[in-house]
């Protein structure tokens, strides 16, 4: 395992064994950081409310539940609907652990065609590798993953919706990348190493699974 992760409402926290190099726009560690947590927070429309500061309620929230360092994200997707796969190429090994809801989806270079409700969904998902990559390879490692949760979103639409314009993301969704701290590090993650197939094959496999379940419990609001 890269990292093991375990929920108890409202908190999904995933852990890896020693402190890592991660990469994210997360609210709470936006741009490169080290961490060794990365803690998702399921909250409801009523719990960010327009009058409160977003970054301040999760800090505060991963504060009180002894999380503080934690790199904090946070979803309306109730937390026991979770996905996780791994996938390996050569002595790589990649995993990744993601939230999914489309209740705000958009399909980018479309923001006119945005839906308007009143739920807000997200796409929460942390994609880490085995191998330590340099600064260059986390960015790219970055565009692999987001390459594969939008793939997997578009084929869903394809198979199973293909009267509508397919999703291809939401407006809070956020990526983290997560590789060892190392003295030697790769340089390269794109679709034709080890990383980039790895990396993107697990991002794939869970982005789809959770956008499978979603369309099936969205009658009930389950976002």
């Amino acid at each position: 395992m890269v990292f093991s992760f375990s929920y108890n409402s409202p908190w999904l926290v995933a852990e890896f064994e020693t402190e890592q190099r991660m990469l994210s726009w997360s609210l709470t560690h936006p741009g490169f950081c080290h961490n060794n947590r990365v803690a998702w927070l399921e909250v409801k429309n009523s719990d960010l409310n327009p009058n409160i500061d977003a970054q301040q309620y999760i800090q505060s929230m991963l504060n009180k539940n002894r999380l503080g360092g934690a790199l904090g994200l946070m979803t309306s997707r109730h937390i026991e609907h979770h996905h996780f796969a791994e996938r390996a190429h050569g002595f790589v090994k990649a995993q990744c652990l993601t939230t999914l809801g489309l209740s705000n989806g958009a399909h980018v270079g479309f923001p006119d065609a945005e839906k308007a409700l009143t739920r807000v969904g997200t796409i929460n998902s942390l994609c880490a590798v085995n191998v330590a990559l340099n600064d260059g390879a986390m960015i790219e490692a970055s565009s692999i993953a987001t390459q594969a949760r939008t793939v997997a979103l578009m084929d869903y639409y394809r198979t199973h919706l293909p009267e509508m314009r397919p999703v291809t993301g939401t407006g809070t969704d956020c990526i983290v990348i997560a590789s060892p701290k190392g003295a030697s590090h790769t340089m390269f993650s794109g679709l034709h190493t080890n990383v980039g197939k790895a990396l993107g094959e697990a991002v794939y496999a869970a982005s789809l699974e959770a956008c499978t379940l979603w369309h099936k419990t969205i009658k009930n609001w389950n976002i």
